[in-house]
């Protein structure tokens, strides 16, 4: 049997294409679940490509078992094989796909087990209302359909959790930076949480960004409100202009916010085709500190970006790099006759130069 190179896919897809495959060889599948599978497959090509995939892995595992061999003998024994199935962690809904077959025998009691376990637990899934988390990795971008109608797009390294009800559709920005396209819904608000920070919108598109000192939240259509949760549960709300405070802040097309802890407060000059660059894989600066820069370097490279702390830099960068092309920021930053450039093989440190 020839040997089948993986496809390059997110893990978290791998599983949910497993799961699919296992809920459909069942035959189980209702109206409303087969409406879900199209709905899942629509949402991405990748997805496509893995349950194909996984329906060939599965194809060949089933040549590769003896007519004379029972398969639910092969799927009680292949449970009992601690080598090919991975136990589900107490917190943990849904199953890990193994990552290696050895041989044709494991990889058919993997696959065989695999199905099996997958199938189990649909059943427990169907019965509880658990939130669906996506994540992306260094690098990797993704696209994702909601079951409203609405998209989201996921920047490197990070990850969100969805958890719609009849009254709200809530979503949690655990980390990174995502733009939302949001369907309307005028019965059930459209929320995004990152830390203490909350906003809500109807029908509109914003990307909020979860960064180390505070979210930024820029609106490209529509109007969103942003409220900030302090200790006694209000929001406190700063205008520039005035310094006033209020009990929430309304941005609209074209308008940013950052915010910190407890404030927002709007920027006064608002970059919108910078915030959402990374969707055509650049990186725009205005005026960034060279920790800014670092940090949003690190997003995207395995090899990181480190700066010298102990250093004072009196000076800030603008520009629009290439986010697949790290050499072009480090040509940059190796042109600057005050700084010094160090590249290794897993970083590269950056000084002052004496």
């Amino acid at each position: 049997m020839e040997s089948r190179a993986r496809g390059k896919f997110n893990a978290q897809i791998y599983e949910q294409a497993c799961d699919w495959f296992g809920e459909c060889r069942s035959g189980g599948l209702d109206a409303a679940a087969r409406r879900d599978f199209d709905r899942w497959l629509r949402q991405s090509p990748d997805h496509i490509a893995a349950y194909l995939e996984v329906a060939a892995l599965y194809q060949e595992a089933r040549a590769a078992i003896p007519e004379t061999e029972n398969v639910e003998a092969l799927i009680a024994a292949a449970a009992r094989h601690h080598d090919n199935v991975v136990e589900l962690a107490p917190d943990t809904p849904t199953r890990q796909v193994p990552t290696s077959l050895p041989s044709p025998r494991k990889r058919t009691f993997a696959v065989t087990a695999s199905l099996a376990i997958a199938a189990a637990v649909l059943v427990i899934v169907s019965q509880m209302s658990w939130p669906q988390t996506y994540a992306t990795g260094i690098g990797e971008q993704r696209s994702i359909v909601l079951a409203d109608g609405s998209t989201v797009d996921l920047n490197s390294r990070s990850k969100i959790r969805i958890r719609f009800s009849s009254q709200q559709r809530g979503i949690e920005l655990i980390d990174g930076q995502a733009l939302f396209k949001v369907a309307r819904d005028h019965a059930r608000p459209f929320v995004v949480e990152s830390g203490g920070t909350r906003v809500r919108a109807v029908g509109t598109q914003f990307d909020v960004y979860r960064k180390r000192q505070g979210t930024i939240v820029t609106v490209v259509e529509g109007r969103v409100a942003v409220l900030t949760e302090r200790g006694d549960g209000d929001a406190t709300v700063v205008e520039p202009q005035t310094g006033a405070l209020g009990p929430g802040l309304l941005v609209s097309a074209g308008e940013q916010v950052k915010v910190n802890e407890s404030t927002a407060q709007r920027l006064p000059h608002p970059n919108i085709d910078g915030a959402t660059a990374w969707r055509q894989r650049e990186l725009v600066f205005d005026t960034a500190s060279l920790f800014e820069v670092a940090e949003e370097f690190n997003r995207y490279n395995t090899r990181r970006l480190v700066i010298d702390k102990d250093e004072q830099y009196d000076f800030h960068i603008s520009g629009v790099f290439s986010s697949t092309d790290p050499s072009s920021l480090i040509r940059f930053l190796q042109a600057r006759r005050d700084l010094r450039v160090i590249e290794t093989e897993t970083e590269i440190r950056v000084g002052k130069n004496n």
